[in-house]
């Protein structure tokens, strides 16, 4: 009677790194995943940003006055028209006197059909009463 011979080669321990290999490799995986390691794929959304911000003011020691153009240019100080327009506006000022002037801040915002010489009109204005004054500007669109 014949005896059958193993003819298999022996490639158990070989079996065994490959495991104890991928078992490794799965620990390290799921080591990564929770720690935000790997890449994300999607839409990184961040809150609006801009440089053109004016940021905030103190609306007791702030005003903004806007100015719209026209043969006689019409004066706003925050949303009441200004009676006589760039002369009455004297009174406002007049209205905002303290004891710190130099704390007082007036934003002029202008349109730019608004012509150069009333934009220095009023910036001199603000200015000889002590106040600080601070101009507004729209960023160019593409």
């Amino acid at each position: 009677m014949r005896v059958p011979q193993d003819s298999l080669p022996d490639r158990g321990p070989v079996i065994v790194i490959v495991a104890v290999l991928s078992l490794m490799l799965a620990l390290c995986i799921m080591a990564l995943l929770p720690n935000h390691i790997v890449p994300r794929y999607g839409l990184l959304v961040r809150p609006a940003a801009s440089h053109f911000v004016m940021g905030d003011y103190n609306r007791d020691t702030g005003h903004v006055v806007s100015v719209a153009p026209g043969d006689t240019p019409r004066v706003f100080v925050e949303s009441e028209e200004v009676p006589g327009g760039v002369e009455g506006f004297e009174a406002y000022l007049a209205r905002w006197d303290c004891a710190t002037p130099s704390r007082v801040r007036v934003v002029l915002v202008m349109d730019a059909a608004v012509p150069a010489g009333t934009m220095h009109q009023l910036a001199d204005m603000v200015i000889a009463h002590g106040f600080v004054c601070s101009f507004t500007g729209i960023p160019a669109s593409d």
